[in-house]
């Protein structure tokens, strides 16, 4: 076979030659960060509280001024208001073993209490910091009394985006506006989460620079079955219009053609039947990965055993491929919604990252219904399992 040098071929072909190599670096450029998976995960320490926290679905944002912002859902956030279907409060400090926590806001009708018309009320997912802006998904929430849903769930369905330029004092889209219209009707977007990434939105990898990204599952505060990718452009994202919105369809999610407006043609990046509770995703930099806690109930009923199986996966890009790497039965605590945060990442070497794990305990258990975090261990290579600990499973 007769071989042709660079040196010998013609300029046509060094030219297309070239851009070939330069496309192909690119492509390679994309996914070449972050290419050692994480494998395990390793709870070095107790967990800790505040305090004087009360409520579930607590998910801290890190802002620009440097303080931790959270949405919580029938409590009374940090305390000095009466419990609320959702509170919004802050956390300040440096020290992760010293903060303090006070109520920004009792979200005026958002946080109102029993049923509406719809027989549902108002929960949050996650809120994000993005341009000194905060933004929170919020939802309708239809209990397993009320669902009708044939594995007696909570149904999540018609979420909106709100956003304060106040830091939780006040927001906008009003909660009527939201009930009325919402910007995502049914329950394919119903439980979403904004996708983390470093301090304000700072973000430099998989397009995050440019996008917010969004994941949620098919509907179900517990025991769901699957979860989608959305995303938005960053400068698009203040106007809370939903036609600015795509969905990933599949393939290399760098290309824009694999992302479509229409949801209905959104296409799972995880799967997996009454395992998939509503979970958030955050970027690890240090390892160049990506962190989701899928989690279920033991005996897919939290009306009648409130234990918890918390399941990690990790993935090089926020559309996959996810791989679970650890499975963790929580017994009596019943850790749910936990959610790796973005604040107090710290590198320990090129194979591991310390940070912390934020979940609502068992919520039978009133000195564990309060936002506790939990100092853990992300690494690419295997971890000694702590004495007393039950492993993976």
């Amino acid at each position: 076979m007769k071989t042709m040098s660079l040196r010998t071929m013609c300029v046509p072909c060094l030219r297309v030659t070239w851009a070939l190599l330069l496309v192909l670096a690119i492509q390679t450029s994309a996914f070449a960060q972050g290419s050692e998976a994480i494998v395990d995960i390793s709870f070095s320490a107790g967990y800790l509280q505040m305090t004087n926290s009360h409520g579930d679905e607590w998910a801290p944002t890190w802002a620009d001024d440097g303080n931790l912002y959270t949405g919580n859902d029938d409590g009374s956030s940090f305390g000095g208001v009466g419990d609320r279907s959702i509170a919004f409060g802050k956390l300040t400090g440096d020290n992760p073993n010293a903060l303090k926590g006070v109520t920004v806001s009792d979200m005026g009708d958002y946080g109102q209490t029993g049923l509406g018309l719809d027989h549902a009320n108002w929960k949050t997912m996650n809120s994000y910091c993005v341009d000194g802006i905060l933004y929170m998904f919020v939802t309708r929430c239809f209990y397993p009394e009320q669902s009708g849903d044939p594995q007696h769930r909570h149904v999540f369905k018609n979420s909106s985006i709100i956003k304060s330029t106040d830091k939780g004092a006040t927001w906008s889209r009003p909660a009527k506006e939201s009930y009325e219209h919402p910007m995502f009707p049914g329950m394919r977007f119903g439980a979403p989460y904004f996708v983390w990434y470093g301090r304000n939105g700072a973000a430099s990898v998989d397009n995050a620079d440019k996008y917010v990204y969004a994941v949620a599952n098919n509907g179900h505060f517990e025991d769901g079955d699957d979860y989608i990718l959305g995303r938005v452009l960053k400068n698009k994202l203040p106007g809370l219009n939903a036609a600015d919105w795509q969905f990933y369809t599949g393939g290399n999610g760098m290309r824009g053609g694999n992302w479509n407006r229409d949801i209905n043609r959104a296409r799972p990046i995880l799967q997996s039947p009454l395992h998939c509770s509503m979970t958030g995703m955050t970027y690890i930099p240090g390892l160049g990965r990506y962190v989701m806690v899928a989690w279920h109930y033991t005996t897919y009923n939290l009306r009648t055993d409130p234990r918890t199986i918390n399941e990690y996966y990790e993935a090089p890009a926020p559309w996959g491929p996810w791989t679970k790497f650890k499975t963790i039965d929580t017994g009596n605590l019943g850790w749910y919604v936990p959610i790796i945060g973005q604040k107090f990442q710290t590198v320990v070497d090129g194979q591991a990252v310390n940070c912390f794990l934020y979940p609502t305990g068992n919520y039978q258990n009133g000195s564990l219904y309060k936002l506790n975090f939990i100092p853990v261990t992300l690494s690419t290579v295997p971890l000694p399992v702590p004495a007393g600990s039950s492993g993976e499973h």
